[in-house]
């Protein structure tokens, strides 16, 4: 008997993950160091509340756009890490070109090749994350990717704050040194993996820009009921949101210094590297329409608390420290939302068609609150919007949104069914038919001379009945040590211990029928093997290295 596959349970923390980890953090340094005083800086110069609103809105416009554009080519081409990779070293260049030529209009000019960088990135990047998780550990890989990104965006400001300090805050200086951790992110990016696999796509996806516009159109005609009101309602949030400078401008116009300023906005990114991961797997757990609705409320009361024209200082940092939640919860887990109502192969093109309805409503909502602003002043923009923000998080209180919709895995709702006849009418090698939070159901088949095959779950227990037929029981505490054997027939129950290698070998003449219980759950939310060599090729990146 040949017995050498082995499997393990399932993580969110794979290598890609942490590799984009990585590449974000040092990335989110470099712009970070940025961010807080470019609006500062622009206002100085000259710049009225208006034109740097239009200056933000252009370059996240043509960013959405590029976005969009990566997106389809990166699902075209089947590629994710070249875009990835290419996108953070036009970003990693263009920032310290400010400090080369430091005209406002050429700053304006390296902040647009930036964003065309992030542009470029985005989709892509989001794609990957999505294709190493699962929709119910989606919430806590994209989390975790935020939580780098954000810590390395609150070290860029502390370093802001640093060089500010003690060189007379030489801007040119800060502009220079963001090519330190940009070099950072271009070497990490090099150790990001992916499949090499490619399948051939219809003549009707190829050939140019009309290639990619046919691809967008079927994207979007095909598209489900739920990518809709997903990608409606990101934009409604991001016309709210419009763009953070506001926030940094309204806190100047309250008494806070430059240096508060950076503090503030340094507090308000600590905050959010604490909490998006645990809203990340929050959202696991009730949903992500609950999870927004937490965040909308966040922007309701930081524009509430913002509109008052006399406000103490330390009330003005609770703003941001409350407004950290929503950036956390929109930033982290806008693509991981979405990504559940996309089919893998379209994955990219569906998150940069988000991306881009967000850069038309970020230049839309930048503008109409530019305006307003100069028109009635800051306090009622901060308090309309604030109260409009409210309203919705109500909304989406209320919306029963249920994130999955596999037509055989029927997890996250009630069900009740004849766990016996669905057992035996089975006849894929794997299926999962109910997976939850804390336990999955899977019914299989084995056919006759075949196997489960060699596997261990380090920290899943498992209950398996067999329905029909009969079987040879392996367990043992390493894969040469599988003392225990045991014979099993229809009606047999077998318990496995978390960390204990196993298998089952149908001994029968027929088929092998079987239901397994996982507690927590092992396989990914709506996993069909229809073979074992199937389910070994799923499962090839979560082979166990020998000892």
């Amino acid at each position: 008997m040949n017995i050498t596959t082995k499997r393990k349970t399932a993580t969110f923390l794979t290598r890609n993950v942490i590799v984009l980890s990585i590449v974000s953090f040092f990335t989110d340094i470099a712009t970070e160091m940025l961010y807080p005083i470019m609006p500062l800086y622009l206002s100085d110069i000259g710049y009225g509340v208006i034109l740097i609103g239009l200056i933000e809105g252009m370059t996240q416009l043509v960013a959405g756009m590029i976005k969009l554009a990566s997106g389809i080519y990166s699902d075209r081409l089947q590629r994710r890490k070249s875009l990835v990779n290419t996108g953070y070293g036009i970003s990693a260049l263009a920032k310290p070109l400010m400090a080369v030529f430091p005209a406002y209009w050429a700053i304006f000019g390296f902040r647009l090749l930036d964003r065309f960088g992030k542009g470029v990135r985005n989709a892509p990047r989001d794609a990957l994350l999505a294709d190493v998780s699962t929709p119910v550990t989606r919430g806590r890989v994209f989390g975790f990717h935020r939580a780098a990104d954000t810590l390395g965006a609150t070290l860029g400001p502390l370093i802001t704050l640093a060089i500010m300090y003690f060189y007379s805050e030489n801007i040119p200086l800060i502009i220079g040194l963001t090519v330190v951790p940009g070099i950072g992110a271009v070497v990490a990016g090099w150790f990001i993996r992916e499949s090499k696999e490619k399948t051939e796509l219809p003549t009707a996806e190829k050939g140019g820009m009309k290639g990619l516009y046919r691809r967008l159109k079927t994207h979007y005609q095909t598209a489900t009921v739920q990518y809709k009101r997903v990608l409606y309602l990101i934009t409604v949030i991001t016309l709210m949101k419009s763009t953070d400078i506001y926030l940094l401008l309204r806190a100047r116009e309250l008494g806070l210094s430059d240096l508060l300023i950076i503090s503030a906005y340094v507090a308000y990114n600590l905050t959010g590297a604490i909490l998006i991961y645990y809203l990340g797997s929050l959202s696991d757990r009730i949903g992500f329409a609950k999870t927004f609705a937490i965040g909308t409320l966040s922007l309701g009361a930081t524009y509430m608390l913002l509109s008052q024209n006399e406000l103490p200082l330390t009330l003005v940092f609770a703003a941001f420290v409350i407004y950290a939640v929503f950036q956390s919860v929109y930033e982290g887990l806008t693509s991981a939302w979405m990504s559940l109502h996309i089919k893998q192969e379209d994955r990219a093109t569906g998150l940069g068609t988000m991306m881009a309805f967000q850069a038309v409503a970020t230049l839309v909502g930048t503008l109409a609150i530019g305006f307003a602003w100069a028109g009635f002043g800051a306090k009622i923009v901060f308090a309309i919007t604030g109260l409009l923000a409210v309203g919705l998080a109500a909304y989406l209180l209320s919306i029963p949104q249920r994130d999955y919709d596999s037509k055989t895995d029927f997890g996250r709702k009630p069900y009740v069914e004849d766990i016996k006849k669905l057992t035996v009418d089975n006849e894929t090698f794997r299926t999962a038919i109910w997976t939850g939070g804390q336990l999955q159901v899977t019914v299989m088949s084995i056919p006759v001379g075949g196997e489960v095959g060699l596997e261990v779950h380090k920290n899943i227990d498992q209950f398996l009945r067999i329905e029909e037929g009969d079987a040879l029981v392996l367990m043992g505490p390493s894969e040469g040590d599988l003392t225990f054997e045991q014979p099993a027939r229809t009606d047999s129950a077998i318990f496995v211990p978390a960390g204990m290698f196993h298998n089952v070998v149908n001994t029968g003449n027929k088929p092998l029928k079987i239901y397994s219980i996982y507690a927590p759950g092992e396989h990914p939310y709506g996993t069909v093997h229809r073979t074992a060599d199937e389910a070994d090729r799923a499962e090839l990146t979560e082979l166990l290295e020998d000892d």
